[in-house]
């Protein structure tokens, strides 16, 4: 194992250590108000990194042409998992949205998986078709973007216009990354806006949402609590934080304080010095990644590497952005450190087929 890879393993699970006892800090009272059991989402999030880690193991034990064999394969699994979320028994519906496959107790997010399948099958796709993509040549983005569009059309269905456009901006990175030409990118952005304007101007919920962060005082008590109860977070918090455990806003003021806005509780209790910790092993995490893949000769491994990169990373700078206000909310948990369970074990098997990569380069070398 490459000193980047003992990183990266090091990293991940001291962001998975931070993420229990957080979870535990902001959703106890929670949890004791609505199950009686203040350990509840605590013992759950410890059963999905269980799972997440055998997941890990078993990622990173599989060699890298197993990956590459079977991206095709991942991707239609994938839409097969988003198809289920709407059969009337195993489907799920909360909140006005129907995202969860229920089965025996637990439930996941098919999208969370779909995320990574997408990495996978772009990374193989491309890395065969390089010296096209470099070309130029437009009927080479047919194949991927029928699939990944079929992938999108299922999730905003469901609805969730945030992930659709996490992997619109995912896919279309990886896209300039293996050498997208511009004018493509442009033409992709003239197409994309006047969607965009229909799928946010004309729902009104996300419509509100955009108005609560371009001026959430407006309604405070509305569309714009949420942000301002962060806001105010990270205002208590100030350098050192208010100590551990000690949080007011997870006192049923911050909407979702244990998935969608934890970093506003780390802010709460642990203070930018928290913040700016979390921030670091994020940057060693990202820097580690980016080593490894500039070692890469291989076209699949690179994009690998770099599409798993950008999976952790992109949610990572995004949940903090809409955390702090910065971008409007999305609902993207941030990884490692969030409440969930699909988000969890989606994200170690990510970091697993990262050290099944590092691990052929090892024994090539």
């Amino acid at each position: 194992m490459s000193k980047e890879a003992r990183l990266i393993f090091i990293v991940t699970y001291l962001l998975v250590g931070i993420g229990i006892v957080m979870i535990y800090s902001a959703s106890g009272v929670m949890a004791h108000d609505r199950y009686d059991n203040e350990t509840f989402f605590l013992f759950r999030q410890s059963i999905y990194v269980l799972i997440g880690t055998v997941g890990f193991f078993i990622a990173a034990s599989l060699s890298t042409q197993f990956y590459k064999n079977y991206a095709r394969a991942f991707m239609l699994l994938a839409i097969m998992l988003l198809m289920t979320v709407y059969l009337p028994v195993i489907g799920h519906s909360a909140g006005g949205a129907r995202r969860w496959i229920h089965i025996g107790g637990f439930q996941f997010q098919p999208v969370e998986f779909a995320k990574l399948a997408c990495c996978i099958y772009l990374a193989d796709y491309l890395g065969r078709k390089i010296a096209w993509v470099q070309k130029g040549d437009a009927l080479v983005f047919l194949p991927p973007l029928i699939l990944i569009g079929i992938v999108c059309v299922l999730t905003l269905l469901e609805p969730d216009l945030g992930s659709v456009a996490f992997i619109v901006m995912t896919t279309s990175i990886i896209f300039f990354v293996a050498g997208l030409q511009l004018r493509y990118v442009f033409g992709a952005l003239a197409i994309l806006l006047p969607a965009l304007y229909f799928l946010i101007i004309r729902v009104p919920y996300r419509l509100s949402r955009l108005e609560a962060y371009l001026n959430p005082w407006e309604d405070p008590q509305g569309s714009g609590f949420q942000i301002i109860q962060s806001f105010l977070a990270f205002a208590s918090g100030g350098i050192h934080g208010v100590g551990l455990g000690q949080s007011t806003q997870k006192l049923f003021y911050l909407p979702s304080s244990h998935n969608d806005f934890i970093l506003a509780v780390i802010g709460e209790e642990l203070g930018l010095i928290g913040i700016l910790f979390v921030i670091a092993l994020y940057v060693v995490f990202f820097i580690c990644c980016i080593q490894m893949a500039r070692r890469e000769q291989r076209p699949f491994e690179k994009l690998l590497i770099t599409s798993i990169t950008l999976l952790i990373i992109l949610q990572t700078v995004i949940h903090m952005m809409v955390a702090t206000g910065l971008v409007p909310t999305k609902g993207l948990p941030l990884p490692f450190i969030s409440y969930g369970g699909s988000s969890i074990v989606a994200n170690l098997i990510a970091v697993g087929i990262l050290m099944a990569v590092d691990r052929r380069k090892s024994r090539s070398s």
